[in-house]
């Protein structure tokens, strides 16, 4: 009996040295773009939801708190300000990795195409943000160089339109993505070609007044449509869509963001007295009614000015019961991420048309541009709209700009980058304002860059007047 003891302990030791298949069963076993690119576009679009409800709207006037937290419409940027938006270089390099995969196995070359349009789109919101930055040599740490140097606004430029120009005919429109993950298209490449051809508008528009390249590669593209698809409806927008189950939600929704702390802000003064001026149904989507008369007859809709004293802003018009929040689907699990979409593209065509650099119809462009928001923002929409003086396409920018201004609301960084390209809407700051009643251009590099990276920040600091929040865009000057 002991002996057979002795043979069952040995057995049991061996067995114990064996190995044990550890593996989890809900993680994947690979990793493929299919699996990367997904987390990428979720991710990315948290940032630009998360940074155009804490910066961008309040600084073009679309929202202002009413408690003391006041410093952004107060215009007192600081670096701290930047680490959301800086945090978009820990995606460029999970789209390096996607490059890098899609190189090394056949049929994945439109993950390729698309993970270099993202990275362009990302560049595009830092560069417009910052200025100068790392560009060239970013997201290259593996390749052991951590402190990148800052490239020129004007190179970044140049660099970015070329790729984007290369991007557009590495598409192949016959493929399909084999490993799936596009929460954006499902797999439609031709939409993604519309969506990079979108893209490289929006920056050739914005670069047009120092590159006069810019304007000759708009007009090559405006003539040819065949070569050069763009959005032509709303189902080419470039929207993230959450599930609604979390953690994939809308980040303002209330399992990020308690509900006290969303009612921090009130819908500003200048866009709810704007709108309402136009009886423009879109009020009613990007704002609610105030809650005293929510339920009435009669809802109100008060916004709040900018940057009033503290006291003044709490109890502006009797309180926060009596002026109006972000409309509630702000507020759902399931509001998109706004990228980019067909009514702003509209607006591009509309300008270029106006400018001369097509023979597109400025006004039918513009007309369709407006109806195009309407519908996409799911507010009522009669072309009685259109007729109205304060609307009526007139043959100036400045209608195109305005209107602009109020169907960009959320897309990111969007309306605060054509306010300083363009100088609409006609914004007063507030009476509090620290920046001697001027709208910032720029958000100061963060500290980690000051810590991490110290040479190469200097240097671009010193091109940046200093770091300075009022240094202007090199599109600008």
């Amino acid at each position: 009996m002991k002996k057979y003891f002795i043979l069952f302990i040995i057995s049991a030791g061996l067995n114990a040295c064996s190995k044990v298949d550890n593996v989890n069963p809900n993680v994947p076993s690979s990793v493929n773009p299919g699996v990367i690119l997904p987390q990428v576009i979720y991710n990315a679009s948290n940032t630009l939801v998360g940074n155009a409800f804490e910066l961008n709207n309040e600084l073009i006037q679309y929202t202002c708190m009413n408690n003391t937290f006041t410093e952004v419409q107060r215009f007192k940027l600081l670096p701290a300000n930047s680490n959301g938006i800086w945090g978009l270089y820990n995606r460029l390099r999970d789209l390096d990795d996607i490059i890098a995969m899609s190189e090394s196995g056949d049929g994945l070359s439109n993950y390729k195409a698309i993970a270099r349009v993202l990275k362009v789109y990302l560049f595009s919101v830092l560069t417009d943000t910052y200025g100068d930055i790392p560009y060239s040599n970013a997201g290259k740490g593996a390749a052991s160089e951590f402190t990148p140097v800052y490239n020129s606004q004007e190179d970044v430029y140049k660099g970015m339109l070329q790729e984007l120009a290369d991007i557009a005919t590495s598409f192949d429109t016959t493929e399909t993505l084999v490993y799936s993950g596009d929460p954006v298209y499902k797999g439609n490449i031709q939409r993604w070609k519309k969506f990079t051809n979108s893209l490289r508008l929006r920056l050739l528009m914005r670069a047009s007044g120092k590159l006069p390249a810019a304007v000759t590669e708009m007009q090559a593209m405006l003539a040819d449509p065949q070569q050069y698809p763009l959005m032509e409806s709303n189902d080419d927008n470039f929207l993230y869509r959450y599930s609604g189950v979390l953690p994939d939600v809308y980040p303002l929704a209330p399992g990020y963001v308690r509900d006290f702390d969303f009612k921090y802000k009130s819908v500003s003064a200048f866009i709810v007295d704007s709108l309402k001026k136009f009886d423009d149904s879109r009020l009613f989507q990007y704002a609610r009614p105030t809650n005293a008369s929510a339920g009435s007859s009669n809802p109100e809709y008060v916004g709040l000015p900018n940057s009033l004293p503290v006291t003044e802003s709490a109890n502006y018009n009797g309180g926060y019961n009596y002026q109006s929040y972000l409309g509630t689907r702000f507020q759902s699990n399931t509001e998109p991420a706004i990228w980019i979409t067909w009514s702003e593209v509209l607006f591009l065509k509309a300008e270029a048309a106006q400018k001369g650099y097509f023979a597109g119809d400025a006004e039918t462009l513009y007309n369709a541009a407006i109806e195009a928001s309407f519908k996409y923002w799911g507010a009522e929409f009669n072309s009685s709209y259109l007729a109205q003086p304060g609307v009526k396409y007139d043959g100036t920018l400045a209608k195109i700009h305005l209107q602009k201004f109020f169907a960009l609301f959320f897309t990111g960084m969007e309306a605060w980058n054509e306010y300083r390209r363009t100088g609409y809407p006609l914004l007063v700051p507030g009476p509090t304002n620290v920046n001697e009643n001027k709208v910032p251009t720029r958000i100061p590099y963060p500290l980690s860059e000051q810590s991490l990276n110290r040479v190469n920040y200097t240097d671009a600091a010193q091109r940046m007047s200093g770091d300075n929040m009022n240094h202007r865009m090199w599109w600008q000057q």
